[in-house]
Protein backbone atom coordinates (compact mmCIF):
# COMPACT_ATOMS: atom_id res chain seq x y z
CA UNK A 1 0.00 0.00 0.00
CA UNK A 2 1.54 3.59 -0.89
CA UNK A 3 2.06 5.81 1.93
CA UNK A 4 -0.64 8.42 2.48
CA UNK A 5 0.49 12.37 1.59
CA UNK A 6 -1.22 15.30 3.98
CA UNK A 7 -3.31 15.83 0.06
CA UNK A 8 -4.87 12.42 0.42
CA UNK A 9 -5.89 12.61 3.93
CA UNK A 10 -7.71 16.52 2.71
CA UNK A 11 -9.07 15.05 0.06
CA UNK A 12 -10.82 12.10 2.11
CA UNK A 13 -11.91 14.28 4.30
CA UNK A 14 -13.97 16.44 1.70
CA UNK A 15 -15.15 13.25 0.11
CA UNK A 16 -16.71 12.08 3.65
CA UNK A 17 -17.74 15.61 3.98
CA UNK A 18 -19.64 15.54 0.96
CA UNK A 19 -20.88 11.93 2.02
CA UNK A 20 -21.79 12.08 5.86
CA UNK A 21 -21.15 15.55 7.46
CA UNK A 22 -18.93 17.06 9.45
CA UNK A 23 -19.11 14.03 12.29
CA UNK A 24 -16.73 12.09 9.78
CA UNK A 25 -13.99 15.58 10.04
CA UNK A 26 -12.39 13.23 12.86
CA UNK A 27 -8.66 11.16 13.08
CA UNK A 28 -10.08 8.25 13.78
CA UNK A 29 -13.11 8.08 11.60
CA UNK A 30 -10.97 9.06 8.58
CA UNK A 31 -8.18 6.50 9.62
CA UNK A 32 -11.00 3.96 9.79
CA UNK A 33 -12.14 4.66 6.03
CA UNK A 34 -8.68 4.97 4.91
CA UNK A 35 -7.46 1.65 6.46
CA UNK A 36 -4.48 2.94 8.19
CA UNK A 37 -3.80 4.03 12.25
CA UNK A 38 -4.22 7.67 13.30
CA UNK A 39 -0.72 7.68 13.69
CA UNK A 40 -0.25 8.26 9.90
CA UNK A 41 -2.77 11.78 10.25
CA UNK A 42 -0.77 13.04 12.96
CA UNK A 43 2.99 12.75 11.08
CA UNK A 44 0.93 14.86 8.60
CA UNK A 45 -1.13 17.62 10.91
CA UNK A 46 -0.29 18.63 14.11
CA UNK A 47 -3.90 18.43 15.73
CA UNK A 48 -7.02 18.58 14.20
CA UNK A 49 -7.37 22.31 13.91
CA UNK A 50 -4.84 22.44 11.78
CA UNK A 51 -6.24 19.33 9.58
CA UNK A 52 -9.88 21.24 9.50
CA UNK A 53 -7.92 24.61 7.90
CA UNK A 54 -6.65 22.79 5.36
CA UNK A 55 -9.75 20.90 4.51
CA UNK A 56 -11.38 24.29 4.57
CA UNK A 57 -8.86 25.75 2.64
CA UNK A 58 -8.70 23.53 -0.20
CA UNK A 59 -12.67 23.49 -0.16
CA UNK A 60 -12.55 27.13 -1.20
CA UNK A 61 -9.83 26.09 -4.00
CA UNK A 62 -11.63 24.03 -5.52
CA UNK A 63 -15.41 24.94 -5.12
CA UNK A 64 -14.74 28.59 -6.16
CA UNK A 65 -11.13 29.67 -7.17
CA UNK A 66 -10.61 26.51 -9.95
CA UNK A 67 -14.28 26.90 -10.90
CA UNK A 68 -13.27 30.92 -11.61
CA UNK A 69 -10.25 30.33 -13.31
CA UNK A 70 -12.42 28.08 -15.68
CA UNK A 71 -14.80 30.15 -16.71
CA UNK A 72 -12.27 32.91 -17.03
CA UNK A 73 -11.03 30.97 -20.42
CA UNK A 74 -14.27 32.45 -22.23
CA UNK A 75 -13.18 35.32 -24.05
CA UNK A 76 -16.95 36.69 -23.90
CA UNK A 77 -18.53 37.93 -20.59
CA UNK A 78 -21.99 36.40 -22.43
CA UNK A 79 -20.68 33.22 -22.34
CA UNK A 80 -18.77 33.03 -19.43
CA UNK A 81 -22.09 33.88 -17.29
CA UNK A 82 -23.22 30.87 -18.90
CA UNK A 83 -20.62 28.61 -18.54
CA UNK A 84 -20.58 29.73 -14.70
CA UNK A 85 -24.62 28.78 -14.24
CA UNK A 86 -24.02 25.83 -16.24
CA UNK A 87 -21.30 24.65 -13.62
CA UNK A 88 -23.25 26.07 -10.27
CA UNK A 89 -26.79 24.43 -11.23
CA UNK A 90 -25.48 21.20 -13.19
CA UNK A 91 -23.06 19.92 -10.56
CA UNK A 92 -23.90 18.04 -7.39
CA UNK A 93 -24.00 20.71 -4.39
CA UNK A 94 -23.76 18.28 -1.22
CA UNK A 95 -20.41 18.98 -0.53
CA UNK A 96 -21.70 23.01 -0.70
CA UNK A 97 -24.55 21.88 1.68
CA UNK A 98 -22.22 19.78 4.19
CA UNK A 99 -19.69 22.86 4.14
CA UNK A 100 -22.77 25.08 5.34
CA UNK A 101 -24.11 22.91 7.91
CA UNK A 102 -20.61 22.55 9.22
CA UNK A 103 -20.41 26.54 9.33
CA UNK A 104 -23.52 26.26 11.95
CA UNK A 105 -20.79 24.88 14.18
CA UNK A 106 -17.69 25.83 13.15
CA UNK A 107 -16.06 29.21 13.37
CA UNK A 108 -13.30 28.70 10.80
CA UNK A 109 -16.09 26.78 8.54
CA UNK A 110 -18.54 29.84 8.83
CA UNK A 111 -15.54 32.03 8.22
CA UNK A 112 -14.72 30.44 5.22
CA UNK A 113 -18.29 30.52 3.56
CA UNK A 114 -18.67 34.11 4.82
CA UNK A 115 -15.36 34.70 2.84
CA UNK A 116 -16.38 32.72 -0.40
CA UNK A 117 -20.50 33.91 -0.32
CA UNK A 118 -18.50 37.67 -0.99
CA UNK A 119 -16.21 36.22 -3.00
CA UNK A 120 -18.72 34.42 -5.28
CA UNK A 121 -21.25 37.47 -5.40
CA UNK A 122 -18.29 39.60 -6.20
CA UNK A 123 -16.74 37.62 -9.26
CA UNK A 124 -20.69 37.78 -10.50
CA UNK A 125 -21.11 41.41 -10.44
CA UNK A 126 -18.07 41.68 -12.38
CA UNK A 127 -19.13 39.59 -15.29
CA UNK A 128 -22.23 41.70 -15.27
CA UNK A 129 -20.56 44.70 -15.37
CA UNK A 130 -17.74 43.71 -17.96
CA UNK A 131 -21.14 43.03 -19.62
CA UNK A 132 -22.20 45.90 -19.57
CA UNK A 133 -24.99 46.20 -16.81
CA UNK A 134 -24.44 49.02 -14.10
CA UNK A 135 -22.51 48.52 -11.05
CA UNK A 136 -24.93 48.88 -8.68
CA UNK A 137 -27.46 46.77 -10.90
CA UNK A 138 -24.80 44.76 -11.45
CA UNK A 139 -24.50 43.41 -7.06
CA UNK A 140 -28.81 43.52 -7.13
CA UNK A 141 -29.02 40.69 -10.40
CA UNK A 142 -25.49 38.96 -8.53
CA UNK A 143 -27.08 38.55 -5.58
CA UNK A 144 -30.31 37.13 -6.96
CA UNK A 145 -27.99 34.86 -8.73
CA UNK A 146 -26.18 33.60 -6.12
CA UNK A 147 -29.60 33.10 -3.74
CA UNK A 148 -30.98 31.48 -6.74
CA UNK A 149 -28.10 28.95 -6.87
CA UNK A 150 -28.59 28.17 -3.02
CA UNK A 151 -31.78 27.49 -3.35
CA UNK A 152 -31.31 25.05 -5.81
CA UNK A 153 -28.54 23.09 -3.86
CA UNK A 154 -30.71 23.74 -1.10
CA UNK A 155 -33.51 21.66 -3.18
CA UNK A 156 -31.07 18.56 -4.58
CA UNK A 157 -32.57 18.70 -7.42
CA UNK A 158 -31.02 16.88 -10.20
CA UNK A 159 -32.19 19.26 -13.80
CA UNK A 160 -31.98 17.23 -16.70
CA UNK A 161 -29.35 18.92 -19.50
CA UNK A 162 -32.58 19.90 -21.23
CA UNK A 163 -33.64 22.03 -18.18
CA UNK A 164 -30.41 22.93 -17.42
CA UNK A 165 -29.93 24.09 -20.43
CA UNK A 166 -33.57 26.26 -20.36
CA UNK A 167 -32.65 27.46 -16.72
CA UNK A 168 -29.52 28.58 -17.64
CA UNK A 169 -30.67 30.82 -20.83
CA UNK A 170 -33.40 32.40 -18.38
CA UNK A 171 -31.28 33.04 -15.43
CA UNK A 172 -28.63 34.55 -18.12
CA UNK A 173 -31.05 36.78 -19.77
CA UNK A 174 -32.51 37.83 -16.01
CA UNK A 175 -29.03 38.90 -15.30
CA UNK A 176 -28.45 40.85 -18.55
CA UNK A 177 -31.66 42.47 -19.00
CA UNK A 178 -31.47 44.42 -22.30
CA UNK A 179 -27.91 43.20 -22.81
CA UNK A 180 -30.04 39.58 -24.44
CA UNK A 181 -33.26 41.52 -25.63
CA UNK A 182 -35.49 41.42 -22.21
CA UNK A 183 -36.50 43.59 -20.15
CA UNK A 184 -34.25 46.60 -19.07
CA UNK A 185 -33.28 48.10 -15.66
CA UNK A 186 -36.61 49.80 -15.71
CA UNK A 187 -39.00 47.01 -16.55
CA UNK A 188 -39.47 48.29 -20.65
CA UNK A 189 -38.00 46.22 -23.29
CA UNK A 190 -35.61 48.34 -25.23
CA UNK A 191 -36.56 50.38 -28.23
CA UNK A 192 -36.66 48.25 -31.84
CA UNK A 193 -35.24 50.71 -34.24
CA UNK A 194 -37.94 51.77 -36.53
CA UNK A 195 -38.17 50.64 -40.21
Amino acid sequence: MKRLTAQDWIDFALTMLAREGAQALKADVLARGLGVSRGSFYWHFPGLDAFHAHVIEHWKKINTEAVIADIERHQAPAQRLDALLSQAFGRSAGLEIRMRAWAGDNVAAARAVDDIDRRRREYIARLLVTAGVAPALAATRAQLLYWSYLGAASSRTRLSPERLEAMVAELGRLALGDLRGAPTGNGRRPRRPRA
